[in-house]
């Protein structure tokens, strides 16, 4: 049924300088015009190479050809935020190195990564703006991010149990045979580029097979969509059955609980959701779309949690707490991915507005 729904999704017919140029519109006042990075060290460069070896449709401008679009200003803004680690690939069968410095953002890079996120998302008909703050948070749109803890990996910041749930039923294969008789140049640009994708390459050995070119980032973002997509069914079925949530669920909170499952599975979420309307049970507490609030930032809550562990565990163990929302109850129980992203959804508006995307 998954699959299906896959199908059927093709089109076929911050406390820094944003790198934005300020004569940035031309005289018709529509091509938006940027400034990239220029550097001169070797070990910022290793990238390039390996990127003029693609073909040079994967790295230049296919700005006029997506019905949806945000600035790349957007994008330069995440990389230049992005504060993890980075991979180094020799090809993508190799394990990756954990010690390269920050790739530097040159046109073609951020172009790259740019074209990658919006073929995706054009070619399944999605709206770009609903899964940015997703990825600024992953991996900063950057292709070599890497966790040094567990290896989540490339653009989308694949771990292996995402690997592995994204090969399940062969649905890669069988949607990416659908994008050959696309007539959308984004489908084509995609099915082109990934290559085959060997199952054992969910082991930490292989994790560049999610980093390395010319394979990605396309092949991270497919997977990517391939994944949420999957969420979002098993999740909307899921949410139909619990009682308590009958009229509460909206789309939009579905799509935050999606992204709550991408970093918890779908398993952790619903434990989480289950602990949660236990809680609000035990109080008395009918639950009400406002309880799902997740726009709220937390970051003040989360330091007090980490800095005093009595209080962290007295809250976790506590019975009855009469005003506590979902997104409360979930930072205190250590899930604290949606409130990360309403943190940086607030950073992203102070210097960027809403052009970028939101929660």
């Amino acid at each position: 049924m998954v699959s299906i729904f896959l199908l059927h999704c093709v089109h076929h017919q911050v406390p820094t300088t944003v790198t934005r140029d300020p004569a940035a519109l031309d005289a018709d006042n529509k091509v938006q015009r940027y400034a990239f990075e220029q550097c001169t060290s070797e070990s910022r460069l290793y990238l390039e190479d390996q990127i003029l070896r693609m073909p040079e449709v994967y790295y230049r401008s296919h700005q006029n050809e997506w019905t949806q679009r945000i600035p790349m200003s957007c994008f330069q803004f995440a990389q230049k935020n992005y504060g993890g680690a980075f991979a180094q690939c020799a090809d993508e069968d190799a394990k990756p190195t954990t010690n390269a410095r920050r790739p530097c953002m040159t046109e073609i890079y951020v172009t790259l990564a740019y074209n990658a996120y919006h073929d995706v998302m054009d070619c399944f008909s999605l709206d770009p703006k609903d899964y940015f703050l997703q990825i600024m948070i992953e991996s900063g749109f950057h292709i070599n991010a890497i966790n040094r803890t567990g290896f989540d990996a490339g653009m989308a910041q694949f771990t292996a149990n995402g690997i592995k749930k994204v090969l399940e039923n062969n649905q890669v294969q069988r949607v990416r045979n659908h994008l050959f008789s696309s007539s959308r140049p984004s489908c084509s640009r995609i099915s082109s580029i990934m290559g085959d994708f060997d199952i054992e390459s969910h082991a930490v050995k292989n994790r560049c097979a999610m980093i390395a070119t010319p394979q990605n980032p396309y092949r991270s973002m497919f997977f990517y969509f391939l994944h949420r997509m999957s969420d979002q069914i098993v999740l909307s079925d899921m949410l139909s059955e619990i009682s308590d949530l009958n009229g509460v669920m909206s789309e939009r909170l579905k799509k935050h609980l999606t992204y709550l499952a991408y970093n918890r599975g779908l398993t952790g979420t619903k434990r989480i959701l289950k602990g949660y309307i236990e809680s609000r049970r035990v109080v008395g507490h009918q639950i009400v779309p406002e309880d799902f609030d997740l726009e709220k930032n937390l970051s003040a809550i989360k330091k007090i949690l980490r800095m005093d562990s009595d209080k962290r565990d007295q809250l976790r163990s506590a019975k009855r707490i009469k005003n506590l929302s979902f997104a409360e109850y979930a930072v205190i129980h250590g899930a604290t991915y949606v409130s990360d992203m309403a943190a940086a959804n607030q950073m992203v508006r102070r210097y960027l507005g809403d052009q970028c995307g939101g929660l």
